[in-house]
C-alpha cells in the first residue's frame, strides 16, 4: 500500500500557486491524493488499533486535517496547507488533547521537514494533562528512562522530545536536586521523526510508519494511563 504518486509534485506545485484558481483547476488531483491518503491512513488505524486500543473504532476521515489554513490568527494569508497530515488519537475525540500517532507528507508549513514526517507523543498537554504527566514520570522514573532506551525508540528519536520549550528550572512541586529532573522539563512529550525520501513514494511507506510508530507505542500507552491514572 502507498500513497498517491502525484502527492509531492501536487504540493511542490501548489507551493508555487497557493491561490484559489490554481487549487480549484486542479481540484480532481486533489480528490485523488485525498482518497488515496484516506485509505492509507485507515489500514494504518487498523494496524495500530490491536496494539493501542485507545485508537478503537477511529476513522480515517476524521483523523485527517483539511486542507484549509485557518487565516484568522495570522499575517500570511495563503489560503492552502502544503501538505495532508493525519493524527491517530487516542481516546476517539480530536477536540480534546491526548497522546497520538502524526504523519504529515509534504511541505512545511509548521516546522516538520518538507518530505515525510511523522512520530507519536503528546504536543501540547493541558495544565492537568502535563502534571499528570510529570507526576507519573517522578513516580515510575525507570520505567520511563527504560522506553527511551530502548533501541527503537533511540534510533528514530534519540533522547530528545519535539517541543515548543524546555523549562529552565525544575517545575513547581519537584526537587531541583532529584537526579532525573530534567526528564520533568519538557512541556510536550512528542516523538518526531524524518522518514528518508527514498521510502515516501514506494510500497514500503506503509510498513516504515509502523516502525517509527510502533518505536513510540510504549511511550504513548505510558502517557495515556498517567492521564488516566491522574483523572480517577
Amino acid at each position: 500500500m502507498k500513497i498517491n504518486p502525484d502527492t509531492l509534485h501536487f504540493f511542490s506545485q501548489l507551493l508555487a500557486n497557493n491561490n484559489r484558481d490554481w487549487f480549484n483547476a486542479n481540484k480532481d488531483r486533489w480528490n485523488a491524493i485525498l482518497a488515496d491518503f484516506t485509505n492509507f491512513t485507515q489500514a494504518l488505524i487498523d494496524a495500530m488499533t490491536p496494539l493501542d486500543p485507545g485508537l478503537k473504532n477511529l476513522q480515517a476521515k476524521q483523523c485527517i486535517y483539511r486542507i484549509y489554513r485557518d487565516l484568522r490568527f495570522t499575517t500570511d494569508k495563503r489560503p492552502y496547507k502544503t501538505h495532508i497530515a493525519c493524527f491517530l488519537y487516542s481516546g476517539g475525540d480530536r477536540t480534546q488533547c491526548s497522546p497520538g500517532y502524526y504523519l504529515q507528507v509534504g511541505f512545511s508549513d509548521f516546522d516538520q521537514q518538507n518530505g515525510c514526517s511523522l512520530g507519536g507523543g503528546f504536543f501540547m498537554p493541558s495544565a492537568k494533562q502535563l502534571a499528570a504527566i510529570r507526576q507519573e514520570i517522578f513516580y515510575c522514573t525507570d520505567e520511563f528512562k527504560a522506553i527511551m532506551a530502548q533501541p527503537s525508540y533511540k534510533k528514530y528519536f534519540g533522547n530528545q522530545f519535539y517541543t515548543r520549550k524546555k523549562l529552565t528550572r525544575p517545575p513547581k512541586g519537584y526537587p531541583a536536586d532529584w537526579p532525573d529532573v530534567d526528564l520533568l522539563k519538557w512541556t510536550d512529550y512528542t516523538t518526531m521523526y524524518t522518514m528518508p525520501e527514498k521510502y515516501i513514494l514506494t510500497d514500503q511507506l506503509f510498513d516504515q510508519v509502523l516502525k517509527v510508530w510502533k518505536a513510540s507505542l510504549p511511550l504513548n500507552l505510558f502517557l495515556e494511563r498517567a492521564i488516566d491514572n491522574f483523572n480517577e
